[in-house]
């Protein structure tokens, strides 16, 4: 059975009410989000923001577990790679998510990014 320990997440709901206040474009809101998630060293802080921004904005979409982990994950991936997190922030989301998740070196994102941006290919492609 899993039981929730008792910790405090009030500076990270508060740091996700900062960033969604701003009305950010899709993916730097995901890039944003995923920074917050990963200043928590818990386990459930992605699963925690989902419950927080669920239930604080019901009208928004898209802030599923998964999708916080996924946003998570997009943050460490480009994170020390400045030039690569200013590529990625102009594709789209789903984009992204393709190229992240493709077992793929960063040399080869880059070019796919790039390919993505000059030749406008879809997810599909």
């Amino acid at each position: 059975m899993n039981v929730r320990k008792n910790i405090n997440y009030s500076r990270m709901y508060a740091a996700i009410d900062d960033v969604m206040a701003q009305n950010l474009p899709q993916t730097q809101l995901y890039r944003s989000i995923g920074k917050i998630i990963c200043t928590r060293s818990e386990k459930g802080a992605a699963v925690m923001a989902s419950e927080y921004l669920n239930k604080q904005y019901p009208d928004v979409k898209g802030f599923s577990p998964r999708s916080l982990r996924r946003m998570r994950d997009f943050y460490r991936t480009y994170e020390n790679h400045p030039d690569l997190m200013s590529r990625a922030m102009k594709l789209g989301w789903i984009q992204n998510v393709v190229i992240m998740e493709a077992d793929l070196t960063m040399e080869l994102r880059e070019c796919y990014m790039k390919a993505v941006i000059q030749r406008g290919w879809s997810k599909t492609k």
